[in-house]
């Protein structure tokens, strides 16, 4: 199979914009009487406190202690956007993207991200990045796209690494640098992610960017898998499967191909019924055969 998909948080980003058009309009509900802390916060955010503004709405947002309103939420991040409050800019773009408390507006979620980007917001600049080069409320722009995840990347933001990485293997906005791609998917996956420790290990496997070294790539995949992902869990049973940078191994490789199978993912899926039908071929060959 290929690369993991080309930036993370693509497919939970577009996913999420689907979803909000399949849902139906809820009805209003009264009002919430806040009392305590909340009262008090309302009051200051009431008077301009953008502190209390964004707090407020994070409240309002997660159900914190007070009943969720994403109505009440929106508004209040529209605020402290408004008041110049970077988080509550992009936390605005993301009520846009969800349809959240307003309605989906994929232009309007493009407007709140770049204005939290341009100030240094690694998930804004990285939601940025996703909507450009998708065309998410925006003319798809490959080149721009990957100078926000570049701008996310030098920052420490594994999401931007990652992004960026794909941007430079695959010449996405970019010249095509293999070599430099690896650098970024080893500092991503440095950080815990496994999508990236995927992708370093094809890396590996196909020698892109890297000279090709089965065992390097076998390494990589036992950490994605390790971190629960499907693609780097179907990846390792094929090592076992097969040999590559370790020694064949079917009891092991039936047993990550069903781990990942179990996530639905259907290359694991058949992967496991292929295994299965080997392994009891094979015993069958081994039983001695009756006279």
């Amino acid at each position: 199979m290929g690369f993991w998909s080309p930036v993370y948080g693509i497919k939970k980003l577009v996913s999420t914009w689907n979803a909000a058009k399949a849902r139906a309009a809820k009805p209003v509900k009264p009002a919430t009487v806040l009392k305590g802390e909340h009262a008090m916060m309302l009051v200051a955010a009431r008077h301009g406190d953008v502190r209390a503004q964004y707090e407020l709405a994070v409240c309002y947002a997660e159900g914190k202690a007070i009943e969720q309103d994403y109505g009440e939420a929106a508004h209040w991040f529209r605020e402290a956007a408004q008041n110049g409050d970077v988080n509550a800019r992009y936390s605005l773009g993301i009520c846009y993207v969800n349809g959240q408390g307003v309605g989906q507006d994929a232009e309007e979620a493009v407007k709140w991200f770049r204005l939290a980007a341009e100030e240094g917001h690694r998930n804004a600049q990285v939601s940025l990045g996703v909507c450009l080069q998708k065309g998410l409320g925006a003319w798809p722009s490959p080149e721009e796209a990957m100078l926000w995840f570049g701008r996310a990347a030098v920052q420490g933001d594994a999401t931007g690494q990652i992004s960026l990485a794909s941007c430079l293997l695959n010449g996405e906005g970019i010249t095509q640098n293999q070599p430099e791609a690896v650098g970024w998917f080893r500092k991503a996956a440095d950080q815990g992610l496994p999508e990236a420790a995927f992708n370093l290990g094809k890396c590996y496997q196909q020698g892109q960017g890297v000279e090709r070294d089965e065992e390097e790539g076998f390494k990589w995949f036992q950490i994605a898998a390790n971190e629960g992902l499907p693609q780097g869990q179907y990846e390792l049973a094929d090592c076992y499967h097969r040999g590559h940078g370790t020694e064949v191994n079917l009891p092991e490789a039936l047993k990550w191909s069903r781990l990942a199978a179990g996530h639905a993912f259907k290359p694991a899926q058949d992967q496991a019924g292929d295994l299965e039908l080997e392994m009891g071929l094979a015993t069958l060959a081994e039983e001695p055969v009756a006279v």
